[in-house]
Formats: structure tokens, C-alpha cells, sequence
């Protein structure tokens, strides 16, 4: 309930020198008041340094900020309290403000009250989840197109092109006596196919947009002793795995996370591949290494460049290849004297990079490769989806398009029926019809103090 005034911390839990504690709702002025020392008119948006007193003592010296309804995050009344990072401080600060009237507010409660009061729409709120969680410079300008409006604006402009046609398409049916020149089969086709295309193209942007924003999986697969490990401390720059030069020293799978201008690369290093594991550490090592081409976006054949294809690597190229995935493939130890692979045939259209880890060839161009794809998908905006949740309505709507069409010829209702059906997905994509128990899944999912 909004006439309940909530407090939580709102910079996370961990330590450090300051913290902020936030305060909303109807009471927040007046338990500021009982909080500090001398209660005072206070100034909104203006910081002030105050003493917050517990009991007779003080608690401590502090920066409270004062945000008067509607012009606030949530649209009521906050305060927040720039604190010391104690936290002794922390916890004691929102017991008082809970006993001077306040409640612990649920998981996103602060930004389902900020959609509530129309300070913003769902998918700018759901953007301040991924601006927070970004943690490359790609998902975090994905995320700050959500927050800042720009994914709103293109969904409320293609909402508006459908209840335009919608409004021509009604007024007809409404005209009994058929005064108005009516609309062509033609002219709704057009119109149409023109939002489903908009819709088409934004929604073919998910695919990348989350890679973008959960990062791009990629697994360094081959036969023992291929060099894999040693492709991983290339790429990441530093020894992350062991390498020797016996055979299967990798037994299980190692992962590492490496930003590539700005993208977020998760690299899994595998055990070899072979046809016989010497003991069942390795064949365990060996199971890991499928699975981990299972889960992967992109898979990395690492062979050595100075030795001819064995019998083995066909057969694990053919297991790869059963993955239906992009494949890259790197001919290791180039600096050794190189000799013509037998590569198997169906490698010829795939991408070939010859690397040495040894002396650094070929490393920044495997990276360019891998991060080819996450550059290649956007909207005619530059905009990209990176939620399932938007994805799943624009879909549902475009659905609801292209069933309307095939039926055109049965009646303007009924294509106005469709029409209104994709209005309704697009509205609760942006949270104009969105039932109360989604709400809650949705802010549930958010940070405390949020």
C-alpha cells in the first residue's frame, strides 16, 4: 500500500565509507524530524548536514537530502541519508526509522511505486535492474536505453501507428450509412506489414542483446595437448590455467570472463577430447567438456598448427558440428614449423585463424571474431532488447498481426479484433494493462532499495 512510508538501504549491503538509507511516503517528513536533532524547514533537493540522534545519543553526522512529492523518484515524499558505511550505523538508522512509523520495504518497492505514480514506465523501471547489473560498457548502453526512455519512445510510436489504423478501421465499421470512402485491403496490408516489420526488427535484436547482457559463451574445445589452456591465458592475459606439456592436464572445466571492447566474454576452458580417458577423473573432465559446448554461444576448435589433423579431431569435428553452432577454428603453435592441415571438409566455410599463444599472433583477431556478432544485430533505432519478457510480447504481437491479415478477407472486425490484440501485448510490455500479480514477479526480481 502507497500510504504505507518504507525505508531500506539503498546502496547495497557490502561495507564501505558512506551508505545510503532511503525513506518514502506520506510520513517521511515527519520521522526526518523525529530522526535528527533539530527538526527544521527543510529545503527540498538541497543537501543539509545534520546529527541524527539515537535517544539521547548521537548515532551520527550525516547528509539528509529532502525530495518533496511529485517531484521525487517514487512521486512521494523522500529522504535519504548519506550515512557512514558502519554497519552498527546502518541497521540502527532503519530500526528507528521502523519505530518512528516507518516498514522495511519489499524488493523493488521504491521503483513500483516510482511506475505507480507514472514517474516512469515498465520498461524504463526494468531498465534501472539491468543499468545496475551491467557490467561491460555494451550492456550497460542497453540498459541506459531502457532507463533513459529511448526503447519507450519506439514502442509508444509503433503503439500509435496500430491505434491510428485501428481508430480509421473502427469509424467504418461505426459508418451504417457508409458516408466515409472505405479502406482498401491494400491500404490495411500496407499499413500492417509496416508495424510488423518495426516489430520484426526490434524483436530480431534479442538474440544478441542477450548475449550482450549475460555475455557471450564461448568453449575452447579440442584433443588433448592442443593448446587449449594456453589459447586461455592469451586471451585473458595472465595464467589462468596450468599448462605443461603432458597431455590432459586439464581435467575440468575452467572459466574466465574477459572484456573485449566493452563486451563481456565468458571463456571456458575444457578437458581434451579423446577417444580413450586414462582414468575416470578424465573421462568425468571429458563429459564436462560436451556439456560445455552444449551451453556454449560460440565454440573455439583449437588444433596444433604444426601437426596434421589425426583421426581423433575428425571425429571430434563431427561431434562439434552436431552442435549446430557457430564454430571458429584456431590453428595453434603457428610460430613451430606449420604444416598443410588435413582439415576435414566442412571446416572449409568455417572461420580459420591462425594463432600462436607463445608469441601473441593472432590473438587480438580471434577476439575481433568472437565479438563479430554481438556488433551485428540492431534496429533501424540502434536500439536492442536484452529482456525475454519484451521479446515474448513483441512476438505475441506480431503473431497477432499476421493472423489478422489472413483473415482480411472475413471483415474489418475482425482484423480490428487482431489489431486490438497486439495493442494489448504492447500495452502490457510498457505496463498500461499489466495485472497486479506480474507487477509483483517483476519488482520482485529488483535489488533491495530499489
Amino acid at each position: 500500500m502507497q500510504t504505507d512510508t518504507i525505508c531500506a538501504l539503498a546502496s547495497g549491503p557490502a561495507n564501505g565509507a558512506v551508505a545510503i538509507v532511503r525513506l518514502s511516503g506520506p510520513q517521511a517528513l515527519e520521522i526526518l524530524n523525529r530522526t535528527v536533532a533539530r527538526a527544521r524547514a527543510w529545503e527540498p533537493r538541497r543537501q543539509t548536514f545534520c546529527t541524527l540522534l539515537d535517544g539521547a545519543e548521537v548515532l551520527d553526522k550525516a547528509l539528509v537530502t529532502y525530495f518533496a512529492a511529485p517531484h521525487s523518484f517514487t512521486g512521494q515524499d523522500v529522504v535519504e541519508f548519506a550515512i557512514h558505511g558502519s554497519p552498527y550505523i546502518k541497521g540502527r538508522l532503519l530500526e528507528l526509522l521502523c519505530a518512528y512509523g516507518a516498514r522495511p520495504a519489499r524488493r523493488g518497492e521504491f521503483s513500483e511505486r516510482a511506475f505507480l505514480n507514472g514517474k516512469l514506465d515498465l520498461v524504463e523501471a526494468q531498465g534501472i535492474c539491468d543499468v545496475i547489473a551491467a557490467g561491460n560498457k555494451a550492456a550497460h548502453q542497453v540498459a541506459m536505453n531502457q532507463l533513459g526512455g529511448k526503447l519507450s519512445a519506439r514502442l509508444q510510436e509503433i503503439k500509435t501507428h496500430l491505434t491510428e489504423l485501428l481508430a480509421q478501421i473502427e469509424v467504418r465499421l461505426d459508418d451504417v450509412d457508409e458516408e466515409m470512402t472505405p479502406l482498401t485491403d491494400d491500404f490495411i496490408t500496407t499499413r500492417t506489414r509496416e508495424v510488423i516489420h518495426h516489430l520484426k526488427t526490434l524483436a530480431d535484436t534479442f538474440c544478441v542483446g542477450k548475449l550482450i547482457k549475460d555475455g557471450l559463451k564461448v568453449a575452447l574445445v579440442g584433443v588433448p595437448n592442443s593448446g587449449k589452456s594456453s589459447l586461455l591465458n592469451a586471451l585473458v592475459g595472465f595464467d589462468r590455467a596450468i599448462v605443461t606439456d603432458t597431455a590432459g592436464t586439464t581435467r575440468d572445466t575452467v572459466e574466465e570472463t574477459l572484456d573485449v571492447n566493452g563486451q563481456k566474454i565468458i571463456l571456458t576452458d575444457t578437458a581434451g577430447i579423446r577417444e580413450h580417458a586414462v582414468d575416470i577423473a578424465e573421462q568425468e573432465g571429458m563429459h564436462r567438456s560436451v556439456r560445455a559446448m552444449e551451453k556454449a554461444d560460440v565454440i573455439v576448435w583449437v588444433t596444433d598448427g604444426s601437426l596434421g589433423v589425426s583421426e581423433a579431431e575428425k571425429a571430434l569435428w563431427a561431434q562439434i558440428q552436431s552442435q549446430h553452432k557457430r564454430t571458429i577454428v584456431v590453428r595453434n603453435k603457428t610460430d613451430k614449423t606449420p604444416v598443410l592441415l588435413d582439415l576435414p571438409a566442412e571446416v572449409k566455410g568455417a572461420q580459420v585463424i591462425d594463432v600462436s599463444c607463445k608469441t601473441g599472433q593472432g590473438v587480438d583477431t580471434l577476439k575481433a571474431a568472437l565479438t563479430q556478432e554481438l556488433n551485428a544485430a540492431q534496429s533501424e533505432d540502434g536500439l536492442l532488447i536484452s529482456n525475454l519478457r519484451h521479446y515474448e510480447a513483441l512476438v505475441k504481437a506480431q503473431t497477432e498481426l499476421e493472423e489478422g491479415l489472413l483473415k482480411l478477407d472475413q471483415g474489418g472486425e475482425v482484423i480490428a479484433e487482431h489489431i486490438r490484440g497486439a495493442l494489448s501485448h504492447l500495452k502490457e510490455l510498457i505496463g498500461e494493462v499489466t495485472p497486479d500479480e506480474i507487477l509483483g514477479v517483476i519488482f520482485s526480481s529488483f535489488c533491495m532499495g530499489k
